[in-house]
């Protein structure tokens, strides 16, 4: 979301029980579910690892002509030759721009992201308001994230937030020019409808949260007549 300026400090959250959370996961943790960044991310992203748990996706967004997110996982998972139930979203949320899918790493997660998620959102906190993605990125030493815009509709709507969960001054945002540093512990609206880049100059890896918040979703439209489903699998059930 356009928020105005580059940046906003939303404050400090209590990260306690996630970094616990995160110092027991594993290289395979990581980097054994790659969804995101092969299929929902742009290229600009290659350079991270995530763990996703939520995302908001329509068939618009893919070049594929797949029309049902389902089947998207259910074919990337056939395509790297793995059983793709591990994988399938457990979860549908609709919205009246796009549904929200929820992942199965978030039952693994819910239990500690529950209450960094609430304390984040607080300052911009609607009844109704709705994630629309939720992931932990990670960033290597020397990696970087090229300049760009995000272009998905959602980010017009959404406020992007990124919850920084290490201690790397030595990561550079820059934002519609201006360069800046996170701290680790605080959640900072992040306005990813200008121009913007990470460069992490150092060795450490950059792990950051990011919590998409749709505050203002209008009335949901079920239209009667759309009767389609996935063709591989069954759909999502709807949580709403």
């Amino acid at each position: 979301m356009d928020i105005g300026v580059p940046l906003r400090d939303l404050g400090t959250v209590e990260v306690g029980g996630l970094l616990d959370r995160i110092a027991r996961l594993t290289e395979d943790d990581w980097t054994g579910n790659n969804f995101r960044r092969d299929v929902l991310a742009s290229g600009v992203h290659s350079a991270t690892d995530n763990i996703l748990m939520k995302t908001e996706w329509h068939p618009s967004a893919s070049a594929t002509g797949i029309g049902h997110f389902e089947d998207l996982v259910w074919v990337w998972a056939r395509q790297r030759g793995v059983d793709h139930a591990p994988f399938m979203p457990i979860g549908r949320e609709d919205t009246d721009l796009w549904p929200v899918y929820t992942m199965p790493d978030w039952l693994e997660f819910k239990e500690v992201l529950q209450p960094v998620i609430d304390q984040a959102i607080r300052p911009l906190y609607r009844p109704g308001g709705v994630v629309t993605r939720l992931a932990l990125v990670r960033l290597k030493g020397g990696g970087t994230i090229a300049p760009h815009i995000d272009g998905q509709p959602m980010a017009a709507r959404a406020h992007r937030i990124h919850i920084s969960l290490s201690s790397t001054p030595s990561v550079e945002y820059k934002i519609d020019g201006r360069k800046f540093t996170m701290l680790k512990g605080h959640a900072y609206d992040f306005n990813n409808r200008v121009r913007h880049s990470v460069k992490n100059k150092g060795k450490a890896n950059r792990i950051n949260l990011f919590v998409d918040y749709y505050p203002d979703p209008g009335l949901v439209l079920r239209n009667p007549l759309n009767v389609s489903q996935p063709v591989h699998v069954p759909p999502a059930p709807l949580l709403n």
